[in-house]
């Protein structure tokens, strides 16, 4: 049997006092929810991880501090996984910090008997997807690739028994778009699906500050090798799903390329740097349309593909 009802996972490094900040309010906010704080301490230099454990004891929380090195995020978030004992798990990132919206995901997961819980927040052609009978995974697949539906990939719940069962982790060489990786491989699993309506609200004030990385040049393409593991994925899970392989390949796996060449020639590449980039790593094969992708994506593809130098972001 879990001991507790939520574990919440919180990657952190060198965020001070931030982290126990964290652990006192959200424990505050949810009395009535049996919480256990996991905090994967990233090599933290600054005494936090110390204040968050003494903030664990002096309010006789379940948790613990768990020391995961100079790892990725992705990898200390797998680490929360294995070692959670909650019936749900959500993550906690300290430098993108959302109010309350753990007690109403936690509600919704009870009542529903939910694999995975989301916020949707009302749009009519969301609304008519999410509320249509035997409502599926790679449905909301498709509409998140078709912005059908907008979804933050940083406020979720899920059962922790269908990741394990599943074999849903977080791609640990991965870290740039592993969250978004990471729930469309929960989708393409079939997971009972329950969504709220509220918009998750950033909280500001609370939150620390993000600590610049190194989110430029080749490193956008990152995301694009996570993607394309998904889109593998997909033939495997969901072979037989042409509308959601087709929006895979021809709408998201292009999209996010185009987002990368901007990236690059926003940071000062030239067109043909960026093009010998993408062949030498085979990702031009992944820049084709269809008649499924959008007219403005399309005429985006064309453009970079016959007359780069005119192309701008």
């Amino acid at each position: 049997m879990a001991k507790a009802d939520i574990s919440v996972i919180i990657p952190s490094k060198n965020n001070k006092k931030k982290t126990s900040e964290i652990i006192d309010k959200l424990s505050s906010e949810n009395e009535n929810i049996r919480m256990e704080f996991i905090v994967i301490d990233m090599n933290s230099t600054d005494g936090g991880m110390l204040e968050a454990l003494n903030m664990i004891k002096k309010k006789s929380l379940l948790g613990y501090v768990i020391q995961s090195g100079g790892g990725t995020v992705s990898s200390a978030l797998n680490t929360g996984i294995y070692k959670a004992s909650g019936t749900y798990i959500t993550f906690v990132y300290p430098s993108r910090l959302y109010k309350n919206y753990i007690s109403e995901y936690y509600s919704l997961a009870v009542e529903r008997d939910a694999d995975f819980i989301f916020a949707a927040p009302e749009t009519n052609e969301g609304n008519r997807i999410l509320i249509s009978d035997g409502v599926t995974g790679t449905d909301i697949s498709v509409a998140l690739i078709r912005s059908s539906i907008t979804m933050d990939f940083t406020a979720v719940m899920f059962k922790r028994d269908f990741l394990i069962n599943n074999d849903v982790l977080f791609y640990e060489d991965c870290r740039i778009g592993y969250a978004e990786a990471f729930i469309y491989n929960v989708l393409l699993r079939s997971p009972k699906v329950a969504f709220s309506k509220i918009k998750p609200e950033r909280d500001y004030t609370n939150e620390a500050v993000k600590d610049a990385g190194s989110d430029v040049g080749n490193n956008c393409f990152e995301r694009l090798e996570a993607m394309i593991r998904v889109f593998s994925a997909a033939r495997e899970y969901q072979k037989d799903d042409k509308v959601l392989l087709e929006a895979l390949e021809y709408e998201k796996l292009p999209s996010v390329i185009m987002k990368c060449v901007d990236k690059l020639l926003s940071e000062g590449f030239s067109a043909s740097s960026i093009k010998k980039l993408m062949k030498n790593k085979g990702y031009d094969r992944y820049l084709d349309f269809s008649r499924y992708t959008t007219p403005a994506l399309r005429n985006k593809i064309l453009l970079w593909k016959t007359v780069p130098w005119f192309y701008r972001p």
